[in-house]
């Protein structure tokens, strides 16, 4: 059994294609069984509620929302200490979409014979960038590059490192769990991000990109958000990085953005659709 765990926050139409395109390209593929959770944070009510009857019509296993929001470092340790239980999980947010197909019976057989691989992720850019000094190796046939810190793109994380060094921090938590693998100029060396990080890129040096990144500017976190509302100067814009792509895939398909969906009222005609006991927690 492999965990899947999508972190949600008042996205459904960007969730809904998070959730196909990881079948699609990852999930389907793999003969081991795969439980299905998602952690919803209600930053806007509607739009979260809509996320949930997403979940439940595609048969999520675990379904978790907290109201008001709690931030995204301490929705992960509530899923962390209370949900995730396998050796491996795959780790996700509501605003990705596969791209070309993912082998991860094949990342985890890896895993299982490579205790220094930690984590395995996912990037929207091409392999790799030359900032972060990474290095290709290449484990039992299996091509991947080094990265010198711990990512929060989609990716399969070995449970154990986050028992050994989770720690919770509502801003910015990825940035703060970085720094639990050692020092900024610690983890300039590819040498030492190899004994003790222990996260990579998947795929090899140059390789296009895996995955796209439908909602770049939106998070959970408080820092995101001004006035209810989603902060920066590119709201609601979806950042393409067309040049990562793999060139034989056709053309991008434009993916729906939650200013597209107004659901101060719409929400309640919305929620009719969803099966009865999704509709019960909202009456």
């Amino acid at each position: 059994m492999i965990d899947v765990l999508i972190m949600g926050s008042s996205r459904p139409q960007l969730l809904e294609h998070t959730i196909d395109s990881f079948k699609k390209y990852v999930g389907d593929l793999s003969n081991r069984k795969l439980k299905y959770m998602l952690h919803e944070d209600f930053v806007f009510y509607g739009q979260s509620t809509m996320s949930l009857g997403i979940a439940d019509t595609k048969g999520f296993d675990v379904i978790v929302k907290h109201e008001p929001k709690i931030g995204l470092g301490r929705a992960m340790d509530y899923m962390f200490k209370n949900h995730i239980k396998s050796k491996y999980f795959v780790y996700l947010q509501d605003d990705w979409e596969f791209e070309r197909p993912i082998e991860l019976d094949r990342i985890i057989w890896t895993m299982e014979q490579y205790p220094q691989i930690n984590l395995v992720f996912f990037s929207h850019y091409k392999n790799v960038r030359p900032e972060v000094n990474s290095k290709e190796y290449d484990f039992n046939g299996l091509k991947l590059c080094s990265y010198n810190g711990w990512s929060f793109n989609c990716g399969v994380w070995r449970r154990s490192i986050i028992d050994k060094k989770w720690g919770v921090r509502e801003v910015r938590p990825e940035g703060y769990f970085t720094n639990q693998f050692g020092t900024h100029e610690q983890r300039q060396d590819p040498q030492y991000c190899y004994d003790n990080i222990g996260a990579y890129y998947y795929g090899g040096m140059g390789e296009p990109r895996y995955t796209r990144h439908l909602g770049s500017t939106w998070r959970m976190a408080d820092w995101r958000l001004e006035n209810g509302k989603p902060s920066g100067k590119r709201h609601w814009e979806l950042i393409d990085f067309s040049e990562h792509r793999a060139p034989w895939l056709g053309d991008l398909k434009k993916r729906p953005l939650n200013k597209d969906i107004q659901l101060e009222g719409e929400w309640k005609e919305k929620i009719k659709e969803y099966p009865k006991h999704i509709q019960e927690i909202y009456k």
